[in-house]
């Protein structure tokens, strides 16, 4: 028996010369123990299941394996391991598994919106058709799975052809307003953060940044178009101009005839106008943009940028030494020959040739200064480039951004979207100076009402004997009685060279009854104003933006009549308002 297991471990088959230049590996078999008692024959040897099966040659294994069904073989480099699989099999392996501790899968919060209906997603569709923005705005807001589906992909809002919201837009819209508006929306880190719910490990503006792709380059499964097909080939121009102004949106994208946009521009609508081919064709080349460049603390004087464009933005020396540079206006999109035109008439002033006998009187530098925009750069110098860049601008027909600290943003004050900031700024600015002035008012009536009472507390003190009187004047005291008279709160006079003395009570009065006039950053106009005012256009329509035209209505007053002295603005105002059968300006044509 012992020299049956003997030759069983060491196993006959085993010849180390068969490839002298091979390792040897071993091949384990393990048998449960269910079997231990069969016998089995291997080149000629009798043994029992119960002893060690560990084989050189693979043959003799699956010999083993075709006794024993419940048997398992593997194959080990060292004999060690594979004895230690003959005896134990599987056991070791798994008690060594068990021993790793299992880490918990994050679980993956439920979304709480519900997914709307098929016909509740119709109704989107043509809301977005008929371009009702308001609508949209606030549907989209309320449930955002309208935009976005469980999947984290654009909604579908037709079937078949597999359109998004924004292969709608892009099609029926004449306005680039609806595009813009999806656009927005699904690019804002709020939107995305409300449709994920509040989440610290997530990034918001990266999965913003994804659904901008998403919606930009995805193509319908009609004809594998984009929403940049859409808008080139029904000549769609402005569309065409918000899709490109956003640097996710890939302009070379072809579609199931391996067309790209700018291939198919005008080919189903607008097919004849060369005009509007050739003017979508440009913008579907690389868009460049002019910027004006100022330092952080105002310490290097503005500069006008080299073109660029969303793909290469522009780089800036990392000099620690000189200080930080910042866009704060820009024009464009153009095209790079129009961005280069646009720079070269921006950054050169005019230069007046002189031909004449009298040269050396006639060119000196003061036919120079009398130049337009030198005199717009030199004299303005916190908006003096931003000013030429804005006529320039308007002159070659194409957008104009500027920064605006007190919004925070970039925006274009000549059109409805800057507008509409500003409109709502100034609002707030009104309410929060009708508060003061109610607030003002309130203390100003205590204060009265607590100088009646102290005066006749005093004579109380000196006639004691006179109570009756004085209790029946407490109880009729009403401190909630509203009284049309007032007083101003007090406060320092402003000191005015041209003004008389005697005119300074009727002059507070006066402003007491009007109420204090509001300015974009205080009860004074300062630089911003001036700046603001000079980059609105003066038509501005009352029922629409009041708060506007009641701010302009202040600056003409100061900007028309005394703009050297422009901080004495309120001054200015107040000598008006006072003197209405006066000649306006008397003090100043004196001086």
């Amino acid at each position: 028996m012992s020299q049956t297991d003997n030759s069983l471990i060491q196993t006959p088959s085993i010849n180390y010369n068969l490839d002298s230049q091979r390792e040897p590996v071993f091949h384990a078999v393990y048998i449960p123990r269910d079997e231990e008692n069969k016998s089995v024959e291997v080149n000629g040897i009798t043994g029992f299941s119960g002893s060690l099966h560990v084989y050189v040659d693979k043959v003799a294994a699956l010999k083993i394996i075709n006794e024993h069904k419940k048997g398992r073989l593997k194959t080990f480099k060292t004999r060690a391991e594979a004895e230690s699989f003959a005896r134990n099999g599987n056991q070791q392996i798994l008690s060594r598994s068990q021993t790793v501790p299992l880490l918990p899968l994050p679980e993956e919060k439920t979304n709480t919106f519900k997914g709307p209906k098929p016909q509740d997603l119709v109704v989107f569709r043509k809301l977005i058709e008929s371009g009702d923005i308001e609508a949209v705005r606030k549907i989209a807001w309320e449930n955002p799975r309208y935009l976005v589906s469980s999947a984290d992909t654009p909604a579908i809002l037709q079937e078949g052809c597999r359109y998004n919201a924004l292969h709608v837009a892009a099609k029926v819209s004449k306005t680039p307003q609806m595009c813009e508006l999806i656009l927005n929306i699904v690019g804002d880190p709020k939107f995305v953060k409300l449709f994920y719910g509040e989440d610290e490990s997530k990034n918001y503006l990266n999965r913003a940044q994804i659904l901008l792709d998403l919606y930009l380059n995805t193509p319908d499964k009609f004809l594998n178009e984009t929403p940049l097909h859409f808008a080139a080939k029904f000549g769609l121009k402005e569309v065409v101009r918000v899709l490109v102004s956003y640097p996710q949106c890939v302009k070379t994208l072809r579609n199931k005839y391996q067309q790209t946009p700018a291939e198919i521009t005008c080919s189903r609508r607008f097919s004849e106008d060369e005009t509007l081919k050739r003017e979508i064709r440009n913008l579907l080349e690389d868009q460049y943009y002019v910027p004006v460049l100022r330092s952080e603390d105002n310490t290097l004087q503005p500069s006008i940028g080299e073109p660029f464009s969303p793909t290469s933005p522009p780089q800036f020396k990392l000099d620690p030494i000189s200080p930080i540079l910042e866009v704060k206006a820009f024009a464009g999109p153009m095209t790079k020959s129009q961005a280069m035109e646009f720079r070269r008439k921006w950054k050169t002033p005019p230069r007046i040739i002189c031909n004449g006998p009298n040269r050396r009187e006639n060119c000196s530098g003061e036919p120079f200064m009398h130049s337009p925009v030198a005199a717009l750069r030199l004299q303005d110098t916190e908006k003096g480039l931003e000013r030429v860049g804005r006529d320039l601008a308007s002159e070659y027909k194409v957008p104009w951004k500027e920064y605006w600290p007190f919004i925070n943003d970039f925006a274009d004050m000549r059109c409805n979207e800057g507008l509409k900031m500003l409109e709502k700024y100034l609002e707030n600015r009104f309410k929060e100076s009708i508060m003061i002035a109610e607030e003002l008012k309130r203390d100003q009536e205590l204060l009265k009402y607590d100088k009646n009472f102290q005066g006749q507390l005093e004579d109380h003190m000196a006639d004691p004997f006179n109570e009756t009187d004085l209790c029946k004047q407490l109880e009729s005291l009403n401190v909630d009685d509203d009284s049309e008279e007032f007083f101003t709160p007090p406060s320092s006079p402003i000191l005015d060279p041209f003004s008389d003395t005697e005119d300074s009570e009727d002059e507070d009065m006066y402003l007491a009854e009007e109420g204090l006039a509001t300015y974009i950053d205080g009860n004074e106009p300062t630089k911003l104003d001036y700046a603001v005012y000079n980059a609105i256009s003066t038509d501005i329509n009352q029922k629409i933006y009041p708060n506007i035209y009641r701010w302009l209505h202040e600056m003409k007053v100061i900007m028309d009549h005394d703009e050297r002295r422009f901080n004495k603005g309120t001054l200015v105002r107040r000598r008006l308002l006072l003197t209405p059968d006066k000649p306006r300006f008397q003090h100043f044509e004196k001086s």
